[in-house]
C-alpha cells in the first residue's frame, strides 16, 4: 500500500561487479545461466498481469516487453498473484470489475487459460469470488490442504477460503470459513507459511480510519505458530482473535519499514520487502525467527543505481524461483523489475543480474509477484 518517492544520483561502479560487465557509463550487462529455471515470473501490474520467461531473466538491463499479458476486463487493480497446486493463477484484486463495477474479489485463471494466452489474452476468469468480508485483498498463500489464506489490508484481517469453496466456477458470492483478527495487526499485507507451518504476516500500516485518517506506517512482522492457528472447517465461519507468538520489529536502522511481501527461501530465511525507505530487501535467519525482538537482518540488499534509476524503489513484491534466485518489483517512479541470482543475495547494493525497466515494458505500479506456470 505505502510507497515513497526518493530521487538519487547515479554512482559509477567498478567494471566487474557480481558477474556484471560495464558496457558504458550508463549500462551494465550481466550473464546468468538460467537453465535450472523452469517457471515464469508473473507480476500484478497496474490494471493487468504480466509474465516474463526465464530467457528474459538471463541478464542485462532492458525494456523487455512481457511475454504474455492478461488483459481481462475483470482485472481492475491487481495486487497479488498466487498459483495453486494445479497451476491455476489467482489474482487478488480490490478493484475487480464485476458487471462494470469495482468490487473486491479473488479472480481465478485456469492453467488452460494461461496456456491459451497467445490466442486469447483477455479471458473471463474461470471463477470470481466476491465476499462481504473483502475490502482490499492484496496477497494470498495456499496451505498444504489447498485452503487459500488471504490478507485484507483495509479490514485488518486474514481470511481463509476452503479448498472446497475454491472449486466453484463463475461468479460466486462466498463467505470465508475463517476470519482472523489480532490486536497486533496494522494493515496485514504479505503472508507466508514457513516449513513448520507457522504463519508470518507483514504489518504494512496505513489502514484507513475515520475522518480520512490512516494508521501509522507498519514496522513489524508477526508470527502465529501452527499449533495456535485454527483448523479450517468445511463450512460455517470461525472468527478467532489471535495473539502473535513472535514479533520482529524495526531495529531503528530501517530494517522493517512498511513491509509489503514476505517469502521464505530454501534455507529457511524469512525475507521481507520494505515499501518504505530505505526500500531494501531484508532476510531474517531461522535463529532470529525464534524470539521476539528487533534483530539486524542477516542480509540487507539496498538499492543500486542502474542508468540513473534505483533498482529498488517503493519495493513491493519479492518472490523466489526453484533455483533460489529472487525477483523484486517496484511501485514508484520508473517502476522496474529486479532479478538477483542466488549468489547475489548477500548484504550490499548489487546491480541486479537482470533489470527490466522502461516504457516498452508497459509497467505501471508493480505489486506482488510469483513464479509459476509457463504460458505458451
Amino acid at each position: 500500500m505505502m510507497s515513497s518517492k526518493q530521487g538519487s544520483l547515479f554512482r559509477r561502479r567498478p567494471a566487474t561487479l557480481l558477474g556484471c560487465v560495464l558496457l558504458s557509463s550508463m549500462l551494465f550487462a550481466c550473464k546468468h545461466n538460467n537453465n535450472t529455471m523452469t517457471k515464469a515470473l508473473w507480476i500484478a501490474n497496474a490494471n493487468n498481469v504480466i509474465e516474463y520467461l526465464p530467457s528474459q531473466l538471463a541478464g542485462g538491463t532492458s525494456a523487455a516487453v512481457p511475454h504474455r499479458t492478461i488483459t481481462s476486463a475483470a482485472i481492475g487493480e491487481p495486487q497479488g498473484v498466487t498459483f495453486d497446486a494445479a497451476g491455476n493463477l489467482w489474482v487478488m484484486d480490490p478493484g475487480a470489475k464485476i458487471n462494470g463495477v469495482a468490487t473486491p474479489a479473488l479472480l481465478k485463471f485456469s492453467a488452460a487459460q494461461l496456456a491459451a494466452l497467445g490466442t486469447n489474452a483477455a479471458p473471463d476468469p474461470a471463477a470470481t469470488f466476491t465476499s462481504t468480508a473483502l475490502a482490499f485483498p492484496q496477497q494470498s498463500v495456499f496451505d498444504a490442504k489447498g485452503n487459500q489464506w488471504v490478507s485484507d489490508h483495509n479490514n485488518n484481517t486474514i481470511l481463509v477460503f476452503s479448498a472446497a469453496q475454491l472449486m466453484a466456477t463463475g461468479v460466486a458470492a462466498t463467505i470465508p470459513v475463517v476470519v482472523i483478527s489480532s490486536a497486533a495487526f496494522n494493515g496485514p499485507l504479505g503472508l507466508v507459511f514457513d516449513a513448520a507451518g507457522n504463519l508470518w504476516v507483514a504489518n504494512n500500516g496505513g489502514v484507513p480510519g475515520p475522518n480520512m485518517t490512516t494508521s501509522a506506517a507498519g514496522t513489524s512482522i508477526v508470527e502465529f505458530q501452527v499449533a495456535h492457528l485454527p483448523m479450517v472447517p468445511a463450512s460455517g465461519m470461525l472468527t478467532p482473535t489471535l495473539a502473535p507468538d513472535v514479533t520482529l520489529s524495526d531495529n531503528g536502522a530501517g530494517s522493517v519499514q512498511s513491509p509489503w511481501a514476505l517469502a521464505v527461501d530454501a534455507a529457511g530465511n524469512l525475507w521481507s520487502s520494505n515499501s518504505g525507505a530505505p526500500f531494501s530487501l531484508v532476510a531474517f535467519s531461522k535463529a532470529m525467527q525464534m524470539a521476539t525482538g528487533a534483530p539486524t537482518p542477516t542480509i540487507t540488499i539496498s538499492p543500486a543505481m542502474v542508468g540513473g534509476i534505483p533498482s529498488l524503489d517503493g519495493t513491493n513484491g519479492i518472490c523466489f524461483d526453484t533455483a533460489g534466485n529472487a525477483a523484486a518489483t517496484n511501485s514508484a517512479n520508473a517502476f522496474g523489475v529486479s532479478f538477483y541470482t542466488k549468489g547475489q543475495l548477500m548484504t550490499g547494493a548489487p546491480v541486479p543480474n537482470t533489470f527490466i525497466v522502461g516504457a516498452a515494458t508497459m509497467q505501471g505500479a508493480l505489486a506482488g509477484c510469483n513464479f509459476g506456470t509457463l504460458a505458451n
